[in-house]
């Protein structure tokens, strides 16, 4: 029997995208830049494939410079805005709230940010246990066995009794099945045409309802 699902934070309970249009739209508005040149070039390919967002983004639209890269990775750790979850979510979280069942989130990438993105969720009060993984050091991100492990021991559960929901097949799933917990790969537009060999699929997370009784 499931006791606590430990869930991926970006793409899997919002779209990232948004909090990087934001960034871009603070950043177009203190430049006076025409926003729409930004919008153009920020594909999801482009968020997939970059190592370095910001730069190119900014040497795309022909306005680069290291200054102006590090003004909108400033802002993209500390912009103050408003996030909104995908509606599943906030009804699965209610829904597992109502099993009382544990709650935890394992997140890559720069601590201050995600931590922002957090607070501009506003959703700290419903989870049990959140865990930045880049805090213990960018090698210990996902999918390192470290924070998956650090998560089940933080619920005080069994691998066998959580499950573990996120949407990329190398960093999410690979991670998650390394340790032995169960898997579920959310599709969305993001990731969707990631292979992933051997996956539980769901496109919906209300979909998860069905496997907590496993």
């Amino acid at each position: 029997m499931i006791k606590a699902v430990i869930f991926d934070l970006d793409n899997t309970l919002y779209d990232e995208r948004l909090y990087f249009l934001k960034v871009f739209k603070r950043f177009c508005i203190n430049h006076s830049v025409d926003f729409n040149q930004i919008h153009c070039v920020f594909t999801d390919e482009l968020r997939r494939y970059s190592e370095d967002i910001f730069g190119d983004v900014l040497k795309k639209i022909d306005y680069y410079s290291i200054g102006r890269q590090n003004e909108l990775f400033d802002l993209y750790k500390s912009i103050d805005c408003r996030l909104s979850l995908y509606d599943e979510a906030y009804e699965i979280i209610r829904h597992l709230k109502s099993q009382k069942m544990q709650i935890a989130i394992i997140t890559n990438g720069v601590v201050e940010a995600q931590k922002n993105k957090i607070n501009a969720l506003g959703i700290q009060s419903e989870i049990n246990h959140i865990i930045y993984a880049r805090g213990y050091g960018k090698e210990y991100e996902k999918p390192n066995s470290m924070a998956f492990l650090m998560a089940i021991d933080a619920l005080k559960v069994d691998v066998a009794d959580a499950i573990y929901i996120g949407d990329h097949p190398d960093t999410d799933i690979k991670g998650a099945k390394g340790v032995g917990l169960k898997a579920l790969r959310f599709i969305n537009e993001y990731t969707s045409n990631l292979e992933c060999n051997n996956c539980d699929n769901i496109r919906s997370l209300v979909e998860i309802k069905k496997y907590l009784s496993e």
